[in-house]
């Protein structure tokens, strides 16, 4: 979900409490909406190409005696909102990046998470989050040139943003010339 879709969702049912769920975990209640992170990346892969791309985080923090404080639940949409908009008044947020949620589930260590999916239910919203992955841009550069699929799946085709350039992903070039840095 994208940094801009994110509250707005959460603006249509401010009353709502948040609730974060990866699979069957649940971010306990009590949390904070702690930090907001406008975050830009450049990388290299392993096959040469260099990437750029921003990020949103929103860093949801327990706190330790969550648990033991009385009357503490699961935040409701408008104070993260309320967060998010003193946020964006002095650190303006890219609208298209994707969001991200940085948290950690009782027992695990801290892990960031995309934002899949938000469902309204019985004055809840329920958020829920899958986990990030590690990946071999290089990989599924080669796996692209098999199968004609961008990256390897023809779904996941990375925005103009975010394509690297000659990854041969969505890319035009001379007929037989080979894309960049595919680690053939």
């Amino acid at each position: 979900m994208h940094t801009s879709a994110f509250p707005d969702t959460l603006r249509a049912r401010r009353d709502h409490a948040l609730v974060f769920r990866a699979g069957s975990r649940l971010i306990h209640p009590g949390y904070h909406l702690t930090e907001v992170k406008r975050v830009a990346y450049e990388t290299m892969d392993c096959g040469g190409l260099a990437h750029r791309w921003n990020e949103t985080q929103f860093e949801i923090w327990v706190p330790p005696l969550a648990g033991a404080l009385p009357g503490r639940g699961h935040m409701p949409a408008a104070k993260f909102l309320a967060i998010i908009d003193r946020v964006g008044r002095t650190l303006p947020l890219d609208g298209e990046a994707p969001a991200r949620i940085h948290a950690a589930f009782e027992g695990q260590p801290a892990a960031l998470y995309d934002v899949a999916t938000v469902t309204a239910a019985e004055g809840q919203l329920w958020i829920e989050l899958t986990p990030d992955r590690t990946r071999c841009k290089a990989a599924e550069r080669r796996l692209a040139g098999v199968t004609g699929a961008c990256c390897g799946n023809e779904a996941e085709k990375p925005a103009p943003a975010t394509a690297a350039a000659g990854c041969g992903c969505g890319e035009t070039r001379p007929a037989g010339q080979r894309a960049a840095a595919c680690c053939a």
